[in-house]
């Protein structure tokens, strides 16, 4: 069997030794794992044909694709050439999406952070009309990254009642040059605890829960500086991340909470290409080997 790990050229440099993992356990697997940059394939459609290049040849057609960069044209291509993949096309589309998601988990009944679509066009607009502590982030972001606090104006003469958020604050101008192109969605602050989960999610089983406390500012990200454990969900906790899984047909996700002044999850995002270090640093699960697993059935089921 063989399968192709897609990555961005900067990412696998990145990711380097998370690669190697990926060969190392497929091996072990009987799975040959080919790391595939996606800067090197070409997409396309030739005598009314879908086809699919590397390198500048053709290429024989992998048994599945592992997408670890956010391209659903390309995850869509491999499709049409049936090629299993990893996230499928419909989660990548929407998942890369922050309005996109929230827009689908609203019909799940679980709460939700109130949110505002903006198009770009219109971002600098609704940014001078806020009123409270608002969270701008792109529709793409990920990571914490393309994520900025913007606080109404103080009144001149009058007590700043914002004054403890003014050293996290995002001045104006760096929100329009990070959020660039992009559309928006825009959020009131959820100060709660200062602290979100990550529900790993492996099809359809919880593989475990990751508790990230921000040290400083108003994001928990580990690769922001935050503070990780494993946690332990209660019943209510699995109910609601399992409302989202039931609905969707995951490949391998991270599903992200707010935790709120009272400890209740409030939905956050769902990460397509969910990065898993924290999970490395504080379990001893092999969840590359797991993932293998699920797609090795996966695809042992198509063809039966």
């Amino acid at each position: 069997m063989t399968g192709w790990l897609i990555y961005g050229e900067k990412d696998a440099v990145k990711n380097k030794g998370y690669i190697e993992f990926y060969e190392k356990e497929g091996q072990a697997m009987g799975i040959s794992v080919e790391l595939i940059l996606r800067e090197y394939l070409e997409i396309g459609v030739k005598n009314n044909s879908w086809f699919i290049r590397y390198k500048g040849e053709e290429c024989q057609k992998p048994d599945f694709a592992v997408v670890r960069t956010i391209y659903p044209l390309l995850s869509k291509q491999l499709e049409c050439l049936s090629i299993p993949v990893f996230n499928s096309t419909v989660i990548a589309r929407i998942c890369n999406d922050k309005a996109l998601t929230y827009q689908t988990v609203a019909a799940l009944g679980i709460p939700i952070v109130d949110t505002t679509f903006v198009e770009n066009a219109l971002v600098l607009q609704r940014y001078q009309r806020i009123t409270e502590p608002t969270v701008i982030k792109t529709v793409e972001g990920h990571g914490g990254s393309q994520v900025f606090l913007a606080l109404p104006k103080a009144s001149p003469g009058e007590k700043d009642i914002y004054q403890d958020f003014r050293e996290v604050e995002t001045k104006e101008e760096e929100i329009l040059k990070g959020i660039a192109s992009s559309d928006c969605v825009m959020q009131p602050l959820i100060t709660g605890r200062h602290q979100d989960l990550r529900v790993y999610v492996i099809g359809k089983d919880i593989v475990t829960a990751i508790l990230r406390t921000s040290r400083e500012g108003f994001r928990a990200n580990y690769s922001l500086g935050g503070e990780i454990g494993v946690y332990e969900l209660s019943g209510k906790e699995r109910s609601v991340a399992e409302k989202i899984i039931r609905h969707f047909s995951f490949g391998m996700v991270g599903i992200d909470f707010l935790i709120g002044e009272d400890g209740e999850l409030i939905f956050n995002e769902i990460e397509d290409v969910v990065g898993a270090r924290m999970l490395y640093q504080c379990t001893d699960i092999n969840l590359v080997r797991r993932y293998l697993e699920f797609i090795c059935q996966k695809c042992k089921s198509k063809t039966s």
